[in-house]
């Protein structure tokens, strides 16, 4: 009897271990979810750096994730009107009408990321900013497309960048005069109501003309009024 419970019980105890493993995600899912995001996100479009090959240019995956190579030249050449940028030998540079853009080295090295912090990824993504209260981010780079994901999925991508190899590159800082940044500060604020919040978008400014505002058109003036016609001379008396 007592054997037989003995049995029993290692059964149950079995059973329950079985359904705990089951339900239980493996450690590595989480990796593998982050770096789908990646691809299908396009961080490599980007931030990692092409290299021509007999086939065409491809991405360095030697190089994988780790931002505009140090000494690389800048994008050449001036944005015509009709353009919005330049775009340096390798995608990783970005010569913009209002200064020259990199991008950012997201590999775990202390380069990169590896000074990071989870939250500070997630809070980056949700509000624009770097570190989530330092300076604005700058286009290209289209963080919110991300901010509007999980709290998982943006896990899941730290997960990944956190496992990738660790590459040295540091990466400069952007050519972009401070009040650009401190404009881009209040754009990224209003994106991240529009985009990621859903709210309503604030008003058009109005227009501006050597620093002032725009003044309304004027009234047209009236239609001038015709003269009256002259009076019939009166008849003579009799």
């Amino acid at each position: 009897m007592r054997k037989s419970m003995m049995v029993t019980g290692a059964v149950v105890l079995l059973g329950i271990g079985m359904t705990k493993t089951a339900g239980a995600k493996p450690k590595d899912e989480p990796v593998k979810r982050g770096g789908y995001l990646v691809m299908v996100g396009g961080c490599n479009d980007c931030h990692t750096p092409l290299k021509m090959t007999p086939i065409g240019p491809a991405p360095d995956m030697d190089l994988m994730l780790s931002g505009h190579p140090v000494g690389q030249p800048d994008p050449m050449g001036t944005p015509a009107k009709a353009d919005l940028a330049l775009s340096g030998p390798d995608l990783t540079s970005w010569k913009l009408p209002f200064g020259i853009v990199y991008t950012r080295n997201v590999t775990p090295d202390k380069s990169g990321l590896g000074e990071w912090t989870e939250a500070q990824f997630i809070k980056t993504m949700r509000t624009g900013r770097h570190q989530g209260d330092g300076r604005a981010l700058l286009p290209p780079m289209p963080w919110y497309n991300f901010g509007g994901m999980t709290d998982e999925d943006l896990k899941a991508m730290w997960a990944f960048l956190r496992s990738i190899k660790p590459i040295a590159n540091a990466v400069p800082d952007p050519k972009v005069p401070p009040p650009v940044l401190e404009q881009f500060q209040k754009t990224n604020a209003a994106i991240v109501d529009t985009v990621i919040n859903h709210k309503a978008p604030p008003p058009a400014p109005l227009a501006h003309v050597h620093g002032g505002a725009m003044p309304a058109a004027p009234t047209p003036p009236a239609a001038p009024t015709p003269p009256a016609a002259p009076a019939a001379p009166a008849a003579p008396k009799k």
